[in-house]
């Protein structure tokens, strides 16, 4: 155990120092191994394979590469439009438009960080624009992209279902109540301080013909997410074949619907989305690996007896895992939280009668609001340097986010329905708890 807690110290040296997570990892099993036993050396590849040999695995580059195409037909200004065109006109409209456009884009993309990068942009230039404080624009751009990993698809949701070998179809569905739970709570907190700021209405008119052009674009958009839900649901293909769907449906849009996008723009595309998921699948890997050096030292074996030992109340342990993945979320990246510890911590509290998938979003959420949490904060970072502001300065307007989506994840740990409801309606066997 001392060798295993020094490889876990050389770990936490080098993400500190600025090496990837990825390589942290792999570099860590490697000195644990010198320490242990150097024989150990050729086990290593193989653990890192196995770690990304995974049917369920499959749909994340399929995903990814419909974002980003989806994103390359202009996606993100046609989303904006059609929640503004619904929800722009009351008092504080364009932060409400904010909220509901970034859940609209999370069903597109899955990734908070699409979302941030991409459709946040947009949303902070038109905000300043009608004179809301950049700050404040700033931090609900960041705070709007949380729910993006729980609505379907999500990349996130497709690393936990490969991991722990639950239903890829249930868990994307078990994240719509939290993530919708998310976007209720900023437009409730919009709602109460809207007046006291000031905040403006969008008084932009629009044309008839206007009005039908953003409407369609708006439906045309909204078919990615059923084609993948509605498919999923059918028992007509798989999560990874769903993907792989949405990835011909977003080439068609941008081909043939729109025919705003070139050869050199797939070729682009293909390029980023083969970057994203080689450093996702680089975590995937030198996780696995460090899961493996964690379980010769049998560290799961300590850390579910340290929890019982506490207590064998559900609840309870929820609290305790809680407070642990949003130490963890502030300094690790969520799919490498989640190769190393789901497996770990996941036993002990399925053992103890909490619902496997209300388990899984409970700690998707909480590696998510990890984004927006300094000192890694992956979210918040990117939407200081979209908005190009001084950090300093709009660690402020975050603090209400940050709440907002703690209380979130509190209601979401004592009500397991709110996870629970859809996928059993869905028909997925879960347990409504």
């Amino acid at each position: 155990m001392i060798n295993f807690g020094i490889a876990v110290l050389v770990l936490i040296v080098l993400v500190c120092i600025g090496i990837p997570v990825a390589y942290s990892m792999g570099l860590s099993s490697v000195f644990y191994i010198l320490l242990v036993n150097p024989k150990y050396l050729e086990v290593l590849p193989n653990r890192s394979i196995t770690g990304v040999n995974n049917f369920l695995l499959l749909a994340i580059p399929f995903f990814v590469l419909a974002a980003e195409i989806m994103g390359r037909t202009g996606l993100t200004t046609k989303l904006f439009a059609f929640a503004r065109l619904f929800v722009g006109r009351f008092r504080g409209g364009l932060a409400f438009v904010n909220i509901v456009a970034s859940t609209i884009f999370g069903s597109v993309s899955g990734s908070a960080i699409a979302d941030v990068s991409g459709l946040g942009v947009i949303e902070i230039e038109a905000m300043e624009e009608q004179g809301y404080d950049k700050d404040f624009a700033i931090a609900i751009s960041a705070g709007s992209s949380l729910q993006s990993p729980m609505i379907p698809p999500s990349t996130t949701v497709m690393v936990y279902a490969g991991v722990m070998n639950v239903s890829a179809g249930a868990l994307l569905m078990g994240g719509v109540g939290p993530g919708l739970l998310i976007a209720l709570t900023q437009i409730i907190y919009v709602l109460a301080i809207r007046k006291k700021r000031n905040f403006p209405r969008d008084e932009r008119k629009y044309t008839g013909r206007e009005i039908r052009r953003i409407v369609t674009d708006g439906i045309v958009t909204m078919m990615l997410p059923l084609i993948i839900i509605g498919g999923i649901l059918g028992g007509y293909v798989t999560a990874t074949e769903a993907a792989a769907l949405a990835v011909l449906y977003a080439l068609f849009l941008g081909f043939v619907f729109y025919r705003n996008m070139t050869l050199k723009d797939l070729r682009d595309c293909l390029w980023n989305a083969c970057k994203t998921v080689g450093n996702l699948m680089l975590i995937v890997a030198f996780a696995n690996a460090f899961s493996w050096v964690a379980a010769i030292e049998k560290v799961p074996d300590a850390i579910a007896a340290l929890l019982i030992s506490i207590s064998t109340n559900k609840y309870v342990l929820l609290m305790i895992v809680n407070v642990f993945y949003i130490f963890v979320g502030m300094i690790m990246d969520t799919g490498a939280a989640i190769i190393l510890f789901a497996p770990i911590l996941g036993p002990v509290l399925t053992g103890v009668g909490v619902n496997p998938i209300h388990l899984a979003m409970v700690t998707i959420m909480n590696l998510t609001i990890g984004l927006l949490t300094p000192p890694v904060g992956l979210v918040l970072f990117t939407a200081v340097n979209v908005g190009k502001r001084p950090f300093g300065s709009v660690v402020k307007a975050f603090v209400p986010f940050i709440i907002i989506a703690y209380l979130a994840l509190i209601v979401v740990t004592f009500a397991p329905a709110i996870v629970t409801f859809i996928p059993a309606l869905c028909g997925f066997e879960v347990a409504l708890l």
